[in-house]
């Protein structure tokens, strides 16, 4: 099967290549429209311009330009010929103010502002200067400014460049050095700065700032060059010689980090300087809440002595669900209902402890309580609401609401430039063009424009953008849009070979990509179901190249398999197969009650992986969803209210 569809995937990725650039009829051998014909000619002689421009002589450039005058994409044509033009400032100024803010102002204004700034050119380039996260170009723009405003103005600025955790560009250096010169760099602020590189920052920036402190000092930035190293060290009894209160910064970092790797030499550490008045509060509670989390995740019970220390008013939705999974892991419903009904109002209404206040309130025999909190949740459109209305045996809600736009609107949209352009970079198989379109757009368009776009996208099956502009919206509601049928012919085969639901694996692929084609984890994930190169050579039998993975087709016929392989590793536990496609076979196995089975869901709240956690409930949410727009009703939550996960598995 696998060698048959290689040949079928290559057939596929030819046709979809020809079709981004010609015309349909052109493929099918039909008649075509002059316009599609122009189009397709105009697509060609911008490609070959666009190799060109950039190099050729100033008569080739403007005739190319007028020959593609009308064509969207002409502008990148003129910005390419501009950036090898650096000292035609009237010309970059006026194709800048005409196209500020797009992706063609960016690339150029750069280049130019770094040209201008090394002739020292401070009225042009700080009249063109926009502000920006470069520190290299807000470096020169504060030189220059220095020669037009006084110090005082300019210094704050410049301790802000300076006090970040990792090393800025040497075009600061000559900024820098007026700065300290004028006496701004005092041991306070090179001491913020230590900080902020050691904990988390470029740690190779430490010897350099512990020259810059007063010799009885440097000793400070040695205990944070060794606490970073290996954090064992702060619990040796005398590393720190308590010298100077800034030791505990030391000390707060080395057991927010200790308490990970060794929880009992981290709380023996703790009591020897609990009360030390050199801590600071805020240090303190960075401390407390450290190992909180750290010992509730690990179902230690001393979890409870430090989520009782953390004030009320500090609790977040991350203390809050390791307060309650800590005590849902004991199952001791009691002290489940008394800590959500402890929590402030905000967090206490959201989806997920008002369900596991159900189940308190259940468990406690209070089944009519329980029911009322259900049948409210289960109007909800999420895990929660899913799981709720499966308690209940009620139909799940999907409330599904349609983007309040006409068709005129979603027409008028198409003639946007940033929608030609982005239509044109889709044309030519060029995504990542066509996403900094896209994303101008949303950046600069109102709500309704943008509620526009995310239909439009859907015409355009470019379904990442149409279901990332409803999100930019928060339009949450429109169903048909935010969980598209995309490919799902293509899912429809290939799940079928592979003997697993097609509702799950359009689930799994709406969580991994939102139907991005080329999309690219940190980590190496490629393509609509994010699979991992080894993974693919695992599934093929064979080595994969690694552009075959953008293939849809390739990508749904290894996914689908590798979910198929997952179920049979999983003794057919869709849950736990779920679970393993986030976070891996091994590691979740590790995760299965070794003593006593316990109840589905209290698993998922208690797995140890944030992202494992929140991807098994998001993909079990959508995959209802799926069932229901692919004409599949069944209840897929049904199965989890009486499943018990463990080594006495139901």
């Amino acid at each position: 099967m696998l060698k048959r569809s290689i040949k079928q995937r290559a057939g596929w990725w030819m046709a979809l290549s020809a079709w981004l650039v010609l015309p349909a009829g052109l493929l099918a051998g039909e008649p075509v429209d002059e316009d599609a014909l122009l189009l397709s000619q105009q697509r060609e002689q911008f490609l070959h311009a666009e190799l060109r421009i950039g190099s050729t002589n100033r008569a080739q450039a403007e005739e190319w330009l007028e020959q593609l005058a009308d064509y969207p994409l002409q502008p990148y044509l003129e910005q390419r010929w501009l950036e090898g033009r650096l000292s035609a400032s009237d010309a970059i100024e006026r194709f800048l103010t005409r196209y500020q803010g797009t992706p063609m102002d960016w690339p150029l204004r750069k280049r130019w502002l770094l040209y201008l700034a090394q002739r020292r050119s401070a009225e042009l380039f700080l009249a063109n200067y926009r502000p920006t996260q470069d520190a290299e170009l807000h470096c020169h723009a504060l030189r220059f400014r220095l020669e037009k405003e006084a110090p005082a103005q300019i210094w704050p600025e410049v301790r802000e460049l300076w006090t970040v955790g990792v090393s800025q560009p040497r075009a600061c250096d000559p900024l820098f050095a007026r700065w300290r010169d004028a006496g701004q760099m005092t041991p306070e602020v090179i001491w913020q700065r230590v900080g902020k590189v050691a904990d988390g920052g470029q740690a190779n920036l430490l010897p350099y700032l512990r020259g810059l402190l007063p010799a009885r000092d440097q000793y400070l930035v040695d205990l944070w060059i060794r606490a970073r190293r290996n954090p064992v060290v702060v619990a040796q009894s005398n590393f720190f010689p308590r010298r100077d209160p800034r030791e505990r910064e030391v000390l707060a970092y080395g057991l927010r980090r200790l308490i990970w790797r060794n929880p009992d030499q981290a709380l023996s550490t703790w009591q020897r300087f609990a009360e030390d008045p050199h801590f600071t509060d805020a240090q303190r509670q960075m401390v407390i809440r450290a190992f909180a989390v750290a010992l509730a995740s690990r179902g230690d019970e001393r979890a409870d002595v430090w989520m009782v220390q953390v004030p009320v008013e500090h609790m977040d939705d991350t203390l809050a669900h390791w307060r309650i999974a800590h005590v849902l892991k004991q199952q001791d419903w009691p002290r489940v209902q008394q800590l959500i009904e402890t929590m402030p109002e905000e967090l206490q209404q959201g989806a997920a402890w008002q369900y596991w206040l159900a189940r308190a309130l259940e468990q406690q025999g209070q089944q009519t309580q329980a029911d009322v909190l259900w049948r409210e949740l289960a109007q909800r459109r999420n895990y929660y609401g899913f799981m709720a209305a499966s308690r209940l045996g009620l139909p799940p809600s999907l409330s599904h609401r349609p983007v309040p736009v006409t068709d005129g609107e979603v027409a008028e949209l198409g003639g946007h430039p940033s929608v030609r352009r982005a239509q044109e970079w889709l044309a030519l198989g060029r995504m990542t063009e066509a996403r900094r379109e896209w994303n101008h757009l949303q950046r600069t368009a109102d709500e309704q424009t943008k509620l526009a776009s995310a239909r439009l996208a859907a015409q355009m099956q470019w379904y990442e953008r149409s279901i990332f502009s409803l999100a930019d919206v928060g339009f949450w509601d429109d169903i048909e849009l935010r969980f598209p049928l995309a490919f799902k012919e293509e899912m429809a085969e290939f799940a079928g070979k592979a003997e697993v639901d097609p509702a799950w694996a359009m689930a799994i692929t709406r969580r991994e990509s939102s139907f991005m084609v080329d999309a690219n984890s940190p980590v190496g994930a490629r393509g609509l179901m994010q699979i991992m190169p080894d993974t693919a050579n695992y599934i093929a039998r064979q080595p994969v190249q690694l552009g075959q993975l953008y293939n849809p087709i390739t990508n749904i016929d290894y996914g689908t398999n590798y979910l198929n392989y997952l179920m049979r590793r999983n003794d057919g536990n869709l849950l736990i197969a779920t679970a393993s496609y986030n976070a891996g076979y091994g590691r979740v196995r590790q995760w299965i009650p070794k003593d006593e089975a316990i109840p589905a869901d209290i698993w998922i709240e208690t797995i140890p992986f944030r992202e494992t956690r929140e991807y098994v409930k998001a993909v079990m949410a959508y995959y209802q969803i799926y069932n229901i727009r692919m004409d599949q009703p069944v209840d897929v939550f049904a199965p989890l209210v009486g499943m018990r996960i463990g080594q006495s598995q139901d």
